[in-house]
């Protein structure tokens, strides 16, 4: 009994420690995001941009992105998902080392478009990793890793910057300063990378059986667990026979394709990427520059991604996203309502900034529980094996396009139409996202992945493929 109870802990570390040094490529993700929200004002004042340069700044990443997203998909499936991960954290750290050294804009630019390419790998392969060496039992909240890694990056790099900006100043070597911090959590990504095992699931599609079930027997718990999971996989690429391209002539693909798509499109139209990336700029447009203001929206976004591991296997995804979907509507209408108040005061009041910041607060709270963590499971999960690396490439590639968008128009807008207008906007795809939610989002809470393929082959209505 004792060594049993042993062999388990063992177990569940293992599978922990597995997901975790996966995850790590989410911290990719948010040093970024977390780094432009703070660092802005440095490089603007280091390299004197304009408002339009420093979006054009901000968003290149996005455009990388995209690339990085569409290349994924066959890097994944021709490298093996553990080496595009190393790959991944390899281009990240070189970027980061060279923009360090501050050199033209050109040149800075060009590194951040790498940035984005090396993240929109990550982006992709992630998530697929997690899903496919992830038992699903806990397979929903091991993915939400991803997330979570996203959030603590995004807080970490916040809170350096902040420090470094306050004790140093808006100068050049405070900006290379912010870029070595980069350079050394993206190395701690790429060594951690060099020691996970492999996909099991890619593995088998590669007809490597043995070395599947070695990596099987240190994730799963026992060795029916490994069978049955080995004779799913199988059964699932002998029905899905051929290359990924020729699920695009099947129509239950093309379903779940546009499912995902769109669940990628309003996880950018619900506004994160304005508030995490321009947060401190927006506040600043209220008079806000104290610390709260600098650090609370990492600070929450982080933390209130920690019950979401949870929250996703107990409560579900679906009902995940109607939470969240709600709460953001409400807090984008209140921060817009808010900045209508502020409108041709010189000093707002403040209840109006209160208003605001707490309004902000919120929103992060509602998304970090909710669509941040609970998109990417989804749209990890409703592929088909042999359509999962084309699928997931389509929908990262539309989630970086959505994002670029925001990062690359959302500053402009409010000076064009007035601070509030860009909040009513959200909020109204918020409304959109509910209504896109109740008729085509299916629950895949505990269900493997390939019921819901059996499901989606067998006509069942999107909506219900996890039932």
């Amino acid at each position: 009994m004792t060594a049993n109870v042993n062999a388990k802990k063992e177990y569940q570390k293992l599978v922990y420690m597995i997901c975790l040094i996966g995850a790590l490529g989410g911290l990719l993700f948010g040093l970024d995001q977390g780094f432009i929200a703070n660092s802005l004002s440095t490089i603007d004042h280091v390299y004197g941009l304009t408002t339009q340069q420093g979006e054009h700044y901000s968003a290149v990443l996005a455009w990388g992105g995209i690339l990085g997203a569409l290349l994924s998909g066959l890097f994944a499936r021709s490298l093996g998902r553990k080496k595009v991960l190393v790959l991944a954290g390899f281009l990240f750290t070189t970027f980061s080392l060279i923009s360090a050294f501050l050199p033209p804009l050109f040149v800075l630019t060009a590194c951040r478009f790498g940035l984005g390419f090396a993240v929109g790998i990550a982006s992709f392969t992630v998530p697929l990793y997690l899903s496919e060496t992830a038992p699903k039992a806990i397979r929903g909240g091991m993915a939400t890793l991803f997330q979570l890694m996203i959030t603590i990056g995004i807080f970490l790099i916040a809170v350096t910057n902040v420090f470094i900006a306050k004790a140093l100043g808006h100068v050049e070597i405070s900006l290379s300063l912010m870029f070595g911090v980069i350079v050394v959590f993206a190395f701690v990504m790429f060594l951690g990378s060099v020691f996970l095992p492999e996909s099991p699931r890619w593995l088998l599609l590669k007809g490597k059986e043995a070395q599947a079930i070695s990596v099987l027997k240190r994730v799963r718990a026992s060795q029916q667990e490994i069978d049955d999971e080995v004779n799913e996989i199988k059964e699932s690429i002998s029905v899905n026979k051929g290359v990924g391209f020729n699920m695009l002539s099947k129509g239950f693909f093309w379903k779940v394709l546009i499912v995902g798509v769109v669940l990628q499109m309003f996880q950018q139209l619900v506004g994160i990427n304005m508030m995490i990336y321009y947060a401190p700029t927006i506040f600043g447009y209220a008079g806000m520059t104290g610390i709260i203001a600098l650090l609370a929206i990492p600070t929450v976004n982080m933390l209130f991604t920690f019950p979401a591991i949870k929250w996703i296997e107990k409560w579900g995804r679906k009902k995940l996203l109607y939470v969240g979907a709600v709460v953001m509507m409400v807090s984008m209408f209140a921060a817009g309502f808010a900045f209508l108040s502020m409108a041709g005061n010189a000093s707002p009041s403040g209840l109006s900034k209160t208003v605001l910041l707490l309004s902000a607060v919120v929103y992060i709270f509602g998304f970090a529980c909710s669509w941040g963590p609970v998109a990417w499971v989804i749209c990890a999960e409703i592929f088909p094996l042999k359509g999962r690396e084309i699928g997931m490439t389509v929908t990262t590639m539309v989630n970086w396009t959505f994002a670029g968008v925001v990062m690359a128009n959302a500053l402009s807008f409010m000076k064009l139409y007035g601070n509030a207008s860009i909040f009513f906007v959200f909020g109204g795809f918020c409304i959109l996202a509910m209504i896109f939610l109740k008729f085509f989002v299916p629950e895949t809470k505990g269900v493997s992945l390939e019921h819901i393929e059996k499901n989606l082959e067998n006509g069942v209505p999107l909506k219900n493929l996890g039932e």
